[in-house]
């Protein structure tokens, strides 16, 4: 009797133990651009909703990736980008008792022309502002994934001042920018430095918000 009750026992915690599985998904991803060329050296999170937790991968040269996430959430597509994180869409994991495997494409395409986010400078410097950093980190990591990417750093202020004086000054902030990438082993070939001044102004300079908007650096990618 004593050996049937342990077998019992046993059969009885192996079947708990199976109904507690997790079961996962096998995601074949395919990242392209708008014009389906395969898109290589993307970053793709897949963050759940059910849980918090954050899934990643990198496309390889071909675009692609493998990627297993738990059954039975839905989980948002975010894709990195120059300082941030794009949202993409939300892909729905359907709760099953089994183990499954699907197909999933993934189009889009860097904007042309971007403005980064919380990169500062001392009030008439080039000397950047601690609060910067993490902004142009970001950057850096993203231009070791992207590894054919080449940019333009373009600097921007108000109006200003003289006008000279502002070209001048933009320039050396996008120099400043450029080197700080090269210290964190971006390299020198993919970045250009230009500076314009107040030349191409994004908002009016008669408010002191229009004058925040212009003084900005900007990314704008020459080759992909």
């Amino acid at each position: 009797m004593k050996t049937v009750f342990a077998i019992l026992f046993l059969f009885l915690t192996f079947t708990a133990h199976s109904q507690d599985t997790i079961h996962h998904s096998l995601l074949n991803v395919t990242v392209t651009d708008m014009k389906k060329n395969p898109s290589p050296g993307d970053k793709i999170f897949f963050v759940s909703k059910k849980t918090g937790k954050i899934y990643s991968e990198i496309s390889d040269n071909t675009g692609k990736f493998k990627i297993t996430l738990p059954n039975g959430a839905e989980y948002e597509i975010k894709i990195k980008s120059f300082d941030q994180n794009m949202n993409y869409t939300a892909v729905d994991v359907a709760e099953a008792d089994y183990d499954m495997e699907f197909d999933l494409v993934i189009s889009y395409e860097l904007p042309k022309t971007y403005t980064l986010k919380d990169v500062h400078f001392d009030t008439n410097s080039a000397k950047l502002k601690p609060s910067s950093y993490k902004s142009l980190n970001d950057l850096a990591e993203f231009m070791q994934y992207k590894k054919t990417l080449k940019i333009e750093l373009a600097g921007h202020t108000d109006s200003d001042g003289n006008a000279d004086k502002n070209l001048d000054l933009s320039q050396r902030r996008a120099e400043t920018v450029r080197n700080y990438l090269i210290k964190k082993s971006v390299a020198p070939n993919r970045l250009t430095a230009k500076g314009y001044g107040e030349t191409q102004p994004v908002a009016a300079n008669s408010s002191p918000e229009g004058k925040q908007l212009n003084r900005r650096t900007e990314v704008r990618i020459i080759e992909q």
